[in-house]
Order: structure tokens, then C-alpha cells, then sequence
């Protein structure tokens, strides 16, 4: 199969604004996707359409292509057959954002590659993330926007960064209980009676956390409490 930066390469219909060291990041991440199954791609900001155009190739015509943008001129791409729609509106807009999940389900992979505000990086995240499919992909692009004057609007005081930096020492917060530490994850799974409930909500479902220029990537999974095994 061909890779990503490969088909990206390649003369398409629609064109594609990226930078170099992206393409090889979407393979990391994206290859264990490429099973044959369906899967459902979100992409935020459309622009002219060429990024669904490789995705489209990459992930195969079983895959249901999704983008949203607020240019109607990015319909352009779902005219062509290239994605099975183009949502116009506003990452923005929570109502929106929901009105398109009951739509196309949860999906497998999300790109945010949108606005580039702070605001909207990390409210779209948190209004998202909670409905990708478990073992999905999540990736915000163009985080070097956080130097960008036009781009720091934030409802919360964070930016992009600021939020994203507090999430990797939520993923141990089981290491709080004492007991847990000592008897408890020395104990296998499987013979352990109750839950431990002292972790984020958000962070008990997020199995990795991947740092790149100008792009983070996060990744799903199930929850699994600690085991130190002792042979």
C-alpha cells in the first residue's frame, strides 16, 4: 500500500496545504487503521479539499469521509464523490458539533485543522473526544498558532498548550491511594473486588499522549488499572 506522503505526493483533483513533516506523522498514526474495515473520518477545515482527497485513497472506498468547514465553497469535495459530506457551520458551535456526531456516528479518527484559535482547539476537543470510537485517533494541527496575536482568543484563560500539558499526570492519578499502591496493583486483575474512582473523566480514556512541531496527537483506549507484576 502506498503510504501517506506517497498518495499525498501525487498529482489529485483538489490541492493541499500541510507541512512536510505532518505526512510522515499521519502514517505513525494512521496505518493501524488501514484494515479494510469501515471507519469514519472527521477532518475540520476543508479548505480546497485536497487532504480528503488522500484520505479518500488512504483508508480506501469502504471509509466514510467526513469534513467540516464554514466555507459552503468546500462542498466542492463532497460534489465530487470524494467525501460522503461536507458539513457547513462552525466548530464553534457546540449545537452544531452535536447535530453532526448524531449524524455520522462516533468517528475513528478526528483532524482539527480548523480555526487554529486557542479557544476552539480546546473546546473542540472536550466537545469531541468524549465521542470517538474507543480506540480513535485525535490530532490538532497547527498549534504554533498559539504565538499568533489573531489566534489567541480563549474562553477559559488556556491555551492550547496550557490544557494539553495538564492531561499526562491525570493518566496516574490511581497512584493517589495508597492501598492501591501497595496491595492492590500487585494483585492481577482479575482477582481485584471494586472500582478505584479517583481519576479525570477526561483523562480515563486517553491511552497516549504524542507531542509533535506544531501538532499533538492523542490517542483512545480503554481503561486498564496498573499491574506490577511481580515474577
Amino acid at each position: 500500500m502506498k503510504s501517506y506522503r506517497e498518495i499525498f505526493e501525487a498529482p489529485k483533483r483538489f490541492t493541499s496545504d500541510k507541512w512536510d513533516h505532518y505526512l510522515d506523522v499521519y502514517d505513525r498514526h494512521f496505518a493501524r487503521f488501514r484494515t479494510g474495515r469501515p471507519l469514519t473520518y472527521l477532518e475540520i477545515g476543508v479548505q480546497s479539499g485536497g487532504s480528503l482527497c488522500v484520505a479518500r485513497e488512504y483508508f480506501g472506498s469502504t471509509a466514510r469521509i467526513y469534513g467540516l468547514d464554514i466555507d459552503p465553497n468546500s462542498k466542492a469535495a463532497e460534489e465530487a464523490g470524494i467525501a460522503n459530506r461536507v458539513f457547513i457551520g462552525s466548530q464553534s458551535d457546540g449545537a452544531f458539533l452535536t447535530s453532526v456526531l448524531a449524524e455520522i456516528g462516533a468517528p475513528d479518527i478526528v483532524v482539527d485543522d480548523g480555526s487554529h484559535s486557542q479557544a476552539d482547539m480546546v473546546g473542540t476537543f472536550l466537545a469531541l473526544f468524549p465521542r470517538l470510537a474507543p480506540h480513535g485517533c485525535y490530532i490538532v494541527e497547527d498549534t504554533h498558532t498559539i504565538h499568533f496575536p489573531s489566534h489567541q482568543r480563549s474562553d477559559t484563560g488556556l491555551n492550547v498548550y496550557d490544557y494539553f500539558r495538564s492531561l499526562p499526570d491525570k493518566l496516574t492519578l490511581d497512584f493517589m491511594v495508597p492501598e492501591a499502591r501497595r496491595d492492590r496493583f500487585r494483585t492481577p486483575p482479575e482477582s481485584r473486588t471494586g472500582d478505584i474512582r479517583t481519576r479525570n473523566a477526561m483523562a480515563h480514556s486517553i491511552g497516549s499522549l504524542h507531542f509533535y512541531n506544531s501538532m499533538i496527537v492523542i490517542e483512545k483506549a480503554p481503561y486498564r488499572e496498573p499491574w506490577r507484576r511481580i515474577l
